[in-house]
């Protein structure tokens, strides 16, 4: 759940602007999970190509992280995105985790978006989103973790976070 540390809005737009960031190949490469990370958040990505259900991520200690439950995202002047009426199951490490909703309609702007990026953002373009996130606030003790997102209607994700 959101505490005064980090502010979901601006962790959800860093999120989406790192996406577009990389590119598909270098996003779901485990070994690059770090790859243009914030410093103050850790992105977990989104999705997995192939259908591949399970992936892996090394996680600094005590950093806060973000994970995409059910999002959307849209051009600006277009339709407004809609998270799904779905049943949400998030656990960590067999613990019940509540998603945070996060809308930002106003307007921003992606300001570099490589080609081939895995949310297909064009640079410049004005986006706005609305979904469904998991914030784990203060982040995690060094160790293995399970993060097992499961979202009716939709693929699993299962991430083993080994955190350093």
């Amino acid at each position: 759940r959101p505490t005064a540390g980090v502010d979901p809005a601006s962790a959800v737009r860093q999120w989406w602007l790192r996406a577009a960031s990389i590119s598909a190949s270098r996003y779901f490469d485990p070994r690059l999970c770090g790859l243009n990370q914030p410093p103050a958040i850790w992105l977990l990505g989104g999705g997995a190509p192939r259908g591949e259900t399970e992936r892996t991520c090394a996680v600094p200690a005590n950093r806060p992280i973000l994970a995409p439950v059910a999002n959307y995202s849209a051009p600006a002047d277009g339709p407004r995105p809609t998270p799904p009426a779905a049943r949400m199951d998030v656990t960590l490490d067999g613990r019940s985790l509540t998603p945070i909703r996060v809308t930002n309609s106003g307007p921003y702007v992606i300001a570099s978006a490589v080609p081939g990026n895995p949310v297909e953002f064009e640079s410049g373009e004005r986006v706005v989103d609305d979904g469904w996130w998991v914030l784990i606030d203060p982040g995690l003790a060094p160790g293995r973790h399970r993060l097992d997102i499961r979202v009716s209607g939709a693929s699993s994700r299962l991430w083993t976070l080994v955190v350093s």
